[in-house]
């Protein structure tokens, strides 16, 4: 009997991303033909990078699906080691150092090639707290990871917000959090760096002009509509116009001259301009079942390590796409941060699809396990009167005494 290549695969999850990665290119298309016909002479320039970033990713996602996630537990520390160390070069001025808007992000790989080491700092930061944390459960209740896991991340995050990308920051700092509620940390602790991560965003929000300048256009747009809330009131404008149905695919207005990188930060409301409230609400909707479909794998999962490394991802990928359209609907201040799947950017895309098949195959293994479970031990229905065999009391009690559940609120 020929065998299926996609059982046991999320294939709903797998449909949602693959529908947003196409309408991404038709947006970067549509956002990118003007500049790119204005200042490359090509309109195509954009649309024929992001499709080979995106066939890039695809097979980044078909090897991640396929490959056995347990093996990252031994790659992690390396992974996070070299992610760091780019995101310490780009601080150093070089030629290979890329900057654009008074921020050095980017190293030059060849040509007009050019890798963002933040956004692979993210992923590898994910596959290392996940191993990690899933190794020291008990190390973890008992307070004592509480510094090393501040250490590490504050490392990392310190070294994105020095480029300055205060929006990556916010995500991969988040992603974290959640990761360690997950895995079990107490409350007190978990409450006392959520209170220090907001007191460091804080912090950071005021110390430059630039975004003292935001926080005063995010709390009164209006009274700034010339100067810094320019892009905000722009974003809601788009909202506007686009009315429930859109101007139509490639129709937009604003997005000539009126939005701060059309293709990139900014492409969500192109899209809501061009396709409407309907179009707006199915790209919500579709980041809402890839959040659902993240959370029911991490469920699944069959070990706290696959269970650990999903609430990343999909952490990750949900807090990214919500600070993006909360930015175009006026719900947090402006910050400079692309929209998974769909916004404009090698790396991003790159990253993202990769995580999702890391998402799909901790999904594939789970739902493998639990059909041969099925298989082995039946489940028992109410007309099933077969003996019950009592385990022996001193296995039950070192049972309970190894079982740290996760703290995952759905199960």
């Amino acid at each position: 009997m020929k065998r299926d290549p996609l059982a046991g695969y999320d294939l709903v999850l797998l449909f949602c991303v693959l529908t947003l990665l196409a309408l991404g290119v038709l947006m970067v298309y549509s956002a990118s033909g003007a500049p790119a016909f204005d200042t490359l002479d090509n309109p195509q320039y954009y649309l024929i990078q992001q499709s080979a970033w995106g066939l890039a990713g695809l097979a980044g996602l078909a090897i991640a699906a396929r490959l056995d996630y347990h093996r990252y537990r031994s790659l992690a520390l390396v992974l996070l080691a070299v992610a760091a160390v780019l995101l310490a070069v780009i601080l150093v001025p070089s030629p290979l150092r890329v900057c654009a808007n008074g921020a050095c992000r980017w190293l030059r790989i060849a040509g007009p090639v050019s890798l963002q080491p933040a956004e692979f700092a993210k992923l590898a930061l994910i596959l290392y707290l996940s191993a990690w944390l899933a190794s020291k459960r008990a190390e973890l209740r008992a307070g004592k990871l509480m510094v090393p896991v501040l250490v590490v991340v504050g490392t990392i995050a310190a070294l994105v917000v020095a480029e300055p990308d205060l929006g990556t920051t916010i995500v991969i700092v988040g992603a974290a959090m959640l990761l360690y509620f997950a895995a079990g940390a107490r409350l007190i602790e978990f409450g006392g760096l959520g209170a220090l991560t907001v007191v460091g965003t804080i912090a950071l929000a005021i110390a430059q002009p630039y975004r003292v300048d935001r926080l005063r256009a995010f709390l009164d747009p209006w009274s700034y509509a010339t100067k810094e809330g320019f892009h905000a009131l722009q974003g809601l404008y788009a909202l506007a116009l686009g009315g429930p149905f859109g101007e139509g695919l490639g129709a937009g207005r604003e997005k000539f001259g009126y939005l701060p990188a059309p293709y990139t930060d900014s492409i969500f409301a192109v899209l809501a301009d061009e396709l409407g409230l309907i179009g707006a609400l199915a790209v919500v909707f579709l980041f809402g079942a890839i959040v659902l479909q993240g959370l029911r794998i991490a469920r699944r999962a069959p070990d706290p390590h696959g269970a650990l490394l999903a609430v990343g991802i999909t952490a990750s990928l949900g807090l990214q796409a919500w600070i993006n359209m909360a930015v175009v609907a006026g719900l947090v201040p402006v910050t400079g941060i692309t929209l998974p799947f769909i916004s404009y950017g090698g790396s991003s895309l790159l990253v993202s699809l990769t995580s999702v098949g890391i998402l799909l195959n901790v999904g594939r293994q789970g739902s493998l396990e639990k059909r041969v479970r099925g298989d082995a031990h039946p489940a028992r229905g109410r007309r099933d009167r077969g003996s019950h065999q009592p385990t022996p009391r001193g296995e039950r009690r070192a049972a309970r005494a190894r079982a740290v559940p996760l703290r995952l609120p759905w199960r």
